[in-house]
């Protein structure tokens, strides 16, 4: 019988760095699952089953007829949070390593996180969860202005909105309903939990990368954020490492927020604010980083932190022995153009610029741009390297990809048809 890691999550963009890391495990075919793959395929993996990855059902079918010719999983392995519960069932029933099923609940829904955070004395912002408008009016009154309105069951800064007062907190609540009917039922989201948040009023922000084992805990790096205007939070931008990646106290709240709530394999990821220099977690994945952070962490550290991760799936009693030491500086920028409708797309030539390592257009002629509200909202990416570590706070990704975004898109007015 032939074993093979099943990767679910893998074919969405910017982890595709994830099948290198299956390969570096072992002599394991590396396989993903593609709704309606003959379609979709994707040659780059050693194989694509027809299957829905958010879908329990559908890829116990495939994993029950590949088993018949001949193949057998080693390990189911999330790659991002809608996969992590069907990841751990599957993992169970096939009777490979797993994480506990409230372990799982309490990184996918943020009202139980923060019970767990406030029961472990994790520094976390003030929240309450609520599901109608009346229950909103209420918990209003427990606040100080500006608060953040978001969806309990969501990711990738979709549905979460400043509010200022409270006409404001129910039109923000209006709009995160409106954004989570749009995704729920291709991400299997709750559509009624929400929760009100007290907002931190900083633009400092980072994630720690931690890996998580049985009895250990290793923070891999710490990556800066760049978030766009508000009243918007949309990442805008990572750079690994921050220049904060030798923060002892980042490290350690990062750390015990995982030992909190239980992770006990895999990569984490910690998203944490500061303050005067106080530290908030603001919540926590039992997954890698997206937005190409673990290219970043590649790049910088020249080690795939997908192997890790998946490895920790196979057996996390296994502690890698090697430093985790950045040798370069690793950033991505994600473009935004003018407001309007893209008339016009140009390529300027970068092949010059040493630092810029690629340049991804996701827009193309007759789309609208709009406000930064969420991941959806973006024209284009630049990943970019350099040899200097950061010793202070940088925008030079940031602003290569200001200058990018306004030589590659012309934008008219969108009404003007």
């Amino acid at each position: 019988m032939k074993e093979y890691l099943l990767l679910l999550g893998a074919d969405q963009f910017l982890r595709e760095r994830s099948y290198a890391g299956g390969k570096a495990i072992g002599d394991f075919q590396v396989w993903t699952a593609i709704k309606n793959a003959k379609y979709q395929y994707n040659a780059y993996w050693d194989f694509c089953i027809n299957a829905n990855p958010l879908n329990y059902e559908e890829i116990k079918n495939e994993i029950a007829y590949y088993k018949t010719q001949g193949y057998k999983p080693k390990s189911i392995v999330p790659l991002n949070d809608w996969t992590l519960k069907v990841a751990n069932k599957l993992n169970q029933d096939y009777g490979l390593p797993y994480l506990e099923e409230q372990v799982i609940n309490a990184c996918r829904n943020k009202s139980i996180m923060k019970s767990i955070f406030e029961k472990f004395n994790i520094p976390t912002p003030k929240s309450m969860y609520f599901n109608s408008v009346l229950q909103l009016e209420q918990l209003m009154n427990e606040f100080n202005f500006p608060v953040i309105i978001k969806p309990v069951d969501f990711g990738g800064s979709g549905g979460v909105y400043l509010a200022n007062n409270k006409q404001a907190c129910v039109d923000a609540y209006t709009k995160s309903k409106q954004t989570i009917e749009v995704y729920a039922d291709d991400f299997q989201v709750s559509k009624s939990g929400f929760l009100i948040e007290a907002f931190i009023d900083s633009d400092d922000e980072v994630s720690v990368e931690v890996l998580c084992g049985h009895n250990f805990y290793e923070v891999i790096t710490v990556t800066e954020k760049y978030l766009s205007s508000r009243p918007w939070f949309t990442e805008m931008g990572h750079l690994v490492p921050s220049f904060r990646y030798k923060d002892k106290n980042i490290k350690d709240l990062a750390i015990q927020t995982c030992k909190s709530l239980g992770i006990t394999r895999g990569i984490a990821h910690v998203e944490i604010k500061i303050k005067d220099n106080n530290l908030y977690v603001i919540e926590a994945a039992a997954r890698p980083g997206g937005d190409a952070i673990m290219d970043l962490v590649e790049s910088s550290y020249n080690i795939n932190p997908y192997s890790l991760h998946i490895s920790m799936y196979i057996n996390n009693d296994v502690k890698p022995t090697y430093p985790f030491t950045p040798k370069k500086t690793s950033a991505i920028a994600f473009m935004k153009a003018q407001k309007g409708k893209i008339m016009h797309i140009h390529y300027p030539d970068v092949s010059k610029d040493p630092e810029i390592k690629k340049i991804n257009v996701l827009k193309k002629v007759g789309d609208i741009v709009t406000d930064p509200e969420n991941w959806s909202n973006r024209e284009g990416l630049i990943q970019l390297n350099w040899p200097e570590l950061p010793t202070s706070k940088t925008y030079k990704h940031i602003h290569k990809a200001n200058e990018l975004a306004n030589k590659i898109f012309d934008c008219g007015d969108a009404h003007n048809d």
